[in-house]
């Protein structure tokens, strides 16, 4: 007996601290979320330590860089701001602690959002203040003492003349950086919404890290490095010019292959010809331009006899010479459509996922056509895409679009609508406002035949002078500017430098042919704008060449600090300087597309049956699995548990997060239509961006592939 009870005695001993290891510690929650922990990212060379102090030991050394922890212990926010203190952290949310990490060796990651420099051409570089206080005075301030102020500080850092008790802390490099080539972060620690010059904007405090390398660790800070303000204020002409003379451009056509376009498709293939009489006499030039063409109509599956819905006539880009045979082979369908629009989305859909684009080549696509596209929704949109889930993907391939739009005065009707895909398709990074649209009537052949010019030209000239060396004519605005050259001017002269030995116009010699083109080439003005063709496609090449620059040079974002700054050119504010991106994995991303396809299910159900919103949601099987009081409970979208924390919380207004049954039944059917065919499109953007292996980063090297992330705009966000 007594041995049992000695038995029994050391069984519950045993026991006890097993129970007690079932009450694992909890990660930190992030600071108004129940649920989604606070995860840190480890900065370059960082170590984890046994305990609060340096000399206790490491668990790991060098930690590879951007690789996230739990935390289960935070210092305080005077540690954090002061860059102190220390993090306890883990490899999991289940209790796992793994030691301690300095609190400047890491910084916190908070909804995964973070920010993107937007296209530098056309802005001021993004400053970064030391600390608030500066930046929210010049915020404060009204225009001329702004402007006088932020000049002052862009004198000085161009001078490399950095006074005493300067608040800058580190600035944007000229040069354009490629967060896909040269990952970078910039997460957002804290965030106000701010109003400059009658704009909303966000006074944001952000940390700045890049990946891995010999220099991720050298801090931007240009009062402790001067090195770093050497490089960052080099522009896109500062470039060697071995570097410019390995430039490649694609130029990819999408043209609508119905029969009212025959003449135009004729009078571009006339123009390709004109271009290889130019390309003949420099070779150089010549090897660097490829192209394609593909044909779209629509769905070849509803309307048999119309022959494809879009068709690649370019498996491989072909140089000018060759190109001329393909474009002569593209013919138009004999079977008319069943209205007026096509299916123009598919074909950029198409044209941007599946042409066989030059690595590392600058990708131009000139869109060729007379009639709208189908929304989404439309049964003939064979894509799902839309307008503005197109514009994003082409963004995130790099492709600059030009639109040439065809007027019909018989098809009055249908010019606005396609004005406005065309505007919004060719509204490229890097031209601000401005869209690389430009319209013609069907009736002036001639001046279509000058556009089409125009566009080629602009690209064999800035290129030819690229080749050349002569960056700063190009590319380089702030070089021209001084020189007191306009960008017309500075065409001319490309042009000039392009063709000063070929045979354009007839028996005549080559420099009275680039005379007269100029001054053929300045008429044209673009409706309302009185912009010129010309100066659209110079615009967009230029945009285009001063991204390829910033890639092929490796422009590195600024690192290693904690700073104050805007989202908003302080110059001009109405230019966004960063935009938010979300980081998502493939399973958040794959989780967002089941909500987004549960809530069309609910709404089409809705529509149907007559239910309210909610009532309808809570009836699909895989929603009302969850907990379906809640969603039978809920006011809004975020309220019903359904929608990821990760979406929580972002700095912008979402349709769906304030989905309410009054709002729905508020819509009539079109407009419940026009909001599900927005998460249609989005659906097929997240497949996309899913299957396509460029602008996944891996935040640590030994991630597994579900757990890269992509850099996603909120653009695609619902």
């Amino acid at each position: 007996m007594l041995r049992r009870s000695l038995w029994l005695f050391v069984m519950v001993c045993i026991a006890i601290p097993a129970f007690a290891q079932d009450e694992r510690r909890k990660p930190v929650t992030i600071e108004g979320k129940t649920i989604l922990p606070l995860r840190v990212l480890a900065r370059p060379f960082s170590h984890i330590y046994n305990a609060k102090n340096i000399n206790s030991g490491t668990v790991r050394e060098n930690v590879p860089a951007f690789q996230p922890f739990y935390v289960y212990t935070r210092p305080s926010a005077e540690d954090i701001e002061l860059q102190d203190g220390w993090y306890e952290i883990g490899e999991n949310n289940r209790g796992k602690v793994l030691g301690w990490m300095q609190a400047k060796d890491v910084f916190e990651w908070k909804q995964t959002m973070c920010l993107a420099y937007t296209h530098p051409e056309g802005r001021k570089p993004v400053l970064m203040f030391s600390n608030r206080t500066p930046l929210q005075n010049i915020l404060n301030a009204d225009e001329t003492a702004r402007l006088n102020k932020v000049n002052s500080f862009y004198q000085a850092l161009d001078a490399k003349q950095i006074p005493e008790n300067f608040p800058i802390r580190s600035v944007e490099p000229k040069q354009a950086v490629d967060i896909a080539t040269q990952f970078y972060l910039l997460p957002i620690l804290a965030f106000d919404e701010i109003e400059l010059q009658g704009r909303e904007g966000r006074l944001l405090q952000l940390a700045a890290a890049t990946a891995q390398g010999p220099d991720a660790r050298q801090s931007t800070d240009i009062s402790k490095n001067p090195d770093y303000l050497d490089e960052a204020i080099i522009d896109a002409s500062g470039v060697d010019a071995q570097v410019l003379k390995q430039m490649d451009v694609d130029v990819v056509f999408v043209t609508d292959t119905t029969v009212s376009m025959k003449r135009y498709i004729q009078a571009t293939l006339d123009v390709m010809r004109q271009v290889v009489q130019q390309l003949n006499a420099n070779p150089e030039v010549s090897k660097s331009l490829r192209f394609g063409v593909w044909g779209y109509r629509d769905p070849v599956d509803l309307i048999p006899g119309i022959g494809y819905t879009t068709y690649n006539y370019t498996p491989e880009l072909r140089h000018a010479d060759q190109f001329i045979n393909a474009l002569s082979q593209v013919n138009v369908t004999q079977t008319d459509s069943d209205d007026y629009a096509e299916d123009v989305f598919s074909g950029i859909n198409d044209a941007v996922s599946k042409t066989a684009w030059t690595n590392g080549a600058i990708r131009i696509m000139v869109l060729l056509g007379d009639a709208p596209g189908h929304e989404t929704g439309h049964k003939y949109n064979a894509s799902g895409q839309s307008v503005q889930t197109l514009r994003a993907i082409c963004d995130d391939a790099g492709i600059y679009l030009f639109a040439m739009h065809v007027k019909a005065p018989r098809a009055k009707k249908y010019h606005e609508p396609a004005e406005i895909q065309f505007r919004e398709l060719s509204a490229n990074p890097g031209m601000q406002d401005q869209s690389a649209y430009y319209a013609v009537s069907s009736e002036d052949l001639p001046g279509f035949t000058q556009v089409a010019r125009d566009i080629t030209s602009a690209l064999t000239g800035m290129l030819s002078s690229v080749k050349q060396g002569n960056a700063a004519r190009s590319i380089g605005a702030q070089t021209s500017q001084a020189a007191g050259l306009s960008e017309e001017a500075m065409l001319s002269q490309s042009l000039t430098d392009s063709m000063d030995t070929s045979n354009v116009v007839g028996n005549q010699n080559a420099s009275a042919a680039v005379e007269n083109k100029v001054i053929e080439t300045s008429g044209g003005q673009n409706g309302e704008t009185g912009v010129s063709a010309k100066d659209l496609a110079f615009q967009m090449v230029k945009a285009a060449m001063v991204e390829w620059v910033g890639k092929q040079t490796g422009a590195k974002a600024p690192r290693d600090i904690v700073a104050w700054a805007t989202d908003k050119d302080l110059v001009t504010p109405e230019i966004q300087a960063m935009e938010v991106r979300l980081l998502i994995n493939k399973r958040q991303l794959d989780s967002l597309n089941t909500i987004l396809k549960e809530v069309m299910a609910a709404g089409r159900r809705g529509q149907i049956g007559g239910e309210d919103f909610f009532t309808a949601l809570q009836a699909t099987s895989a929603a009302a699995s969850r907990d379906p009081n809640l969603i039978k409970n809920a006011k809004t979208m975020a309220d019903t548990g359904l929608i990821p924390e990760f979406l929580s919380g972002l700095p912008y207004q979402s349709r769906l997060m304030s989905m309410n049954n009054d709002l729905w039944m508020s819509w009539s059917v079109d407009e419940q239509d026009e909001f599900l065919n927005e998460l249609d499109a989005k659906i097929q953007a997240y497949r996309s961006i899913h299957d396509r292996p460029e602008g996944w980063v891996a935040l640590n090297p030994a991630d597994d592939p579900d757990e890269h992330v992509y850099p996603v705009s909120l653009e695609l966000l619902p």
